[in-house]
C-alpha cells in the first residue's frame, strides 16, 4: 500500500510539473489534457485516474502552494510560546524561500489568475489569527489589531508582488531582511519634489 501511495504521489507530481511548465510556455487556455499527459510521459487515462480535468488539477496546485505558504510562517517557532519582534526574521525568510523554491508554480498561478495575491493575503491572515497573537507597544491612540494585521499582510504581499515584477532579482534572504527593516522602521520626514 505504501508503494502505491509513493507511486501515486510521484505520478501526481509529474502531472503537476508538466502542467506548470506548459502554462508558462503557452498559457492556461491553450494547454490540453493530451499536452499534460504527453509532457508528464503518461497517457490520458493515467491523467484521468488522478484528475477530472485541468480545473481540478489547477485547484490542487493552488491549494498545495497556498497551504505550504501559510505553514511556513509558523515552522521556525515550533514548540515556542513567545518570540521577540527582533527575532521574527526566520518566518519572514521562510515565506520568501517558499516563493523562491516554488517560483514556477507561483508564476503559473499568477498567469492564470491574479487573485493569487488575495488568496495569499487571506491564507496568511487566517494563519496569524488562528495560531498567534501579535503584542504591539502601547500607543496613543491605540492601534486597532485587525487594521495592523491587514497592514502587515499587505506589506508582505506587496513586497512579493514587487519581487515577482522584478523577476526575482533579489534573494529570499534580502527580501526578508528588507521586509523586517521596513516593518520596524519609522518615517523621519517627507520632502516634496518641486518642479523647475
Amino acid at each position: 500500500m505504501e508503494q502505491l501511495d509513493r507511486r501515486t504521489k510521484r505520478t501526481r507530481q509529474a502531472i503537476k510539473s508538466a502542467f506548470v511548465t506548459l502554462i508558462l510556455e503557452k498559457g492556461y487556455e491553450s494547454v490540453t489534457i493530451q499536452d499534460i499527459a504527453q509532457r508528464a510521459d503518461y497517457n490520458r487515462g493515467t491523467f484521468y485516474n488522478h484528475y477530472f480535468g485541468k480545473e481540478e488539477l489547477l485547484q490542487d496546485i493552488r491549494e498545495e502552494f497556498l497551504n505550504g505558504f501559510a505553514n511556513t510562517l509558523l515552522a521556525p517557532y515550533e514548540g515556542m510560546k513567545r518570540v521577540e519582534a527582533t527575532q521574527i526574521y526566520p518566518s519572514s525568510l521562510q515565506l520568501f524561500v517558499h516563493i523562491e523554491k516554488n517560483k514556477d508554480v507561483f508564476m503559473a498561478l499568477h498567469a492564470v489568475d491574479k487573485s493569487i495575491y488575495f488568496e495569499m493575503n487571506y491564507k496568511l491572515r487566517e494563519a496569524m489569527r488562528r495560531d498567534m497573537h501579535i503584542e504591539m507597544e502601547k500607543t496613543d491612540p491605540p492601534i486597532d489589531y485587525e487594521i495592523m494585521l491587514s497592514y502587515q499582510m499587505s506589506a508582505t504581499i506587496g513586497m512579493i508582488m514587487y519581487w515577482a515584477e522584478t523577476n526575482f532579482k533579489y534573494s529570499a534572504a534580502y527580501m526578508a531582511e528588507q521586509l523586517l527593516t521596513l516593518v520596524n522602521a519609522r518615517i523621519d520626514h517627507v520632502e516634496f519634489k518641486q518642479e523647475t
